[in-house]
């Protein structure tokens, strides 16, 4: 399970610099529609009066800046709502901040620009480095679900913020304890000694029904206890 639940858990509520993020992924969004505007008339003008490959080369030009504005705009929708991919494109855009600030960097010094124009152009390297290092919080990449121990909220539940998480139940794999009956012991009863078994008689005498002893076959009573066998 990626570590992510759906729809019921929450997350942590919407950061302050991502609404700040928001804003000025708008404002650039704003400022590219209106220099890709400007461009297309101007390449409507140069069209008329000029013609030529300049025509083709600004046309080609509007349909970039305007398609950045509408990535700018898509990018702001993806960082107020939460969006996976739209942290994964802001931290890409500022590693190539970084990157490119450094590069006009050691450019500028190896051309010798002056101290001042050097150092000017570590503000954008600054900023872009604040941006990533606020991308890579924990409570930031929580709310764009790109750590554990938060849930993606779905659209019904995105105006509870700011509530704990809580973890679904785990299932349980023990077996259930079988509750066993209680042995009741039974009571003692003193059991009468049976008589003894006489012992078995030589074949061909009779046996006394008193005393067990042997007689011979036509004796009337017993030899020892005189108790009458016929």
């Amino acid at each position: 399970m990626s570590s992510l639940y759906a729809t019921n858990m929450t997350r942590p509520a919407r950061p302050v610099g991502v609404a700040v993020l928001t804003i000025l992924q708008i404002l650039s969004g704003l400022g590219d529609i209106v220099v890709g505007a400007l461009l297309l008339i101007l390449a409507v003008l140069a069209g008329i009066l000029v013609g030529g490959p300049v025509v083709t080369l600004l046309y080609l030009l509007d349909f970039v800046v305007i398609g950045l504005g509408i990535l700018s705009f898509a990018l702001a929708w993806g960082l107020w709502t939460g969006k996976r991919w739209a942290w994964t494109l802001s931290v890409f855009g500022a590693v190539i901040g970084i990157i490119l600030g450094v590069v006009t960097l050691a450019l500028a010094l190896v051309e010798g620009y002056g101290l001042v124009s050097s150092l000017s152009t570590l503000i954008p390297i600054v900023l872009y480095v604040i941006i990533l290092a606020y991308l890579s919080t924990r409570n930031v990449r929580a709310f764009f679900g790109r750590t554990s121990g938060y849930a993606v909220m779905s659209p019904s539940y995105q105006a509870q913020v700011g509530q704990p998480y809580a973890a679904p139940p785990q299932p349980s794999y023990r077996q259930p304890v079988v509750q066993q009956p209680p042995v009741v012991q039974q009571p003692y009863y003193a059991q009468e000694p049976s008589p003894p078994t006489p012992p078995p008689t030589p074949w061909g005498t009779i046996a006394c029904a008193n005393c067990g002893a042997p007689n011979q076959p036509g004796a009337n009573f017993c030899d020892r206890c005189g108790t009458r066998l016929r």
